[in-house]
């Protein structure tokens, strides 16, 4: 075989890109269903053995990411299901109803952030539906 030389230059991503490309993924595959699996989102968002080897915190920024998207998914899930069983039952959407209907742990209420604003935005969201 003969050596070519190649004109084409060799363009490699920062590695924020690759991060943001990583959110994308994960975000459009949990809003498409689709089953979260490290190989399937690295492969989706351009990350392949040679960017790991570049850049080994990718892995662990794919898994974490995965499990941090997974259980925000189960939150909303929760929070969702719970407010159409309020409606349901001609029941006042309260943020003790929310919490109560989907037994979280207070604990878990006053450590975890997303919790909270997430409640407040489902029951402003009803307020607003009802007006």
């Amino acid at each position: 075989m003969e050596n070519c030389l190649s004109t084409t230059k060799t363009f490699y991503k920062d590695i924020e890109e690759y991060k943001n490309d990583i959110d994308n993924v994960i975000q459009n595959m949990i809003y498409n269903k689709e089953r979260l699996v490290f190989a399937i989102v690295a492969e989706k968002s351009g990350v392949t053995r040679f960017v790991i080897r570049r850049y080994p915190e990718l892995r662990n920024y794919i898994l974490h990411k995965m499990v941090h998207y997974k259980e925000i998914h189960v939150i909303n899930q929760k929070i969702d299901r719970a407010v159409a069983g309020l409606l349901r039952s001609n029941k006042s959407i309260t943020f003790m109803a929310i919490v109560n209907k989907c037994k979280f742990n207070s604990d878990i209420i006053y450590r975890n952030q997303y919790i909270k604003d997430k409640i407040k935005s489902v029951i402003a969201d009803n307020i607003q539906k009802n007006i």
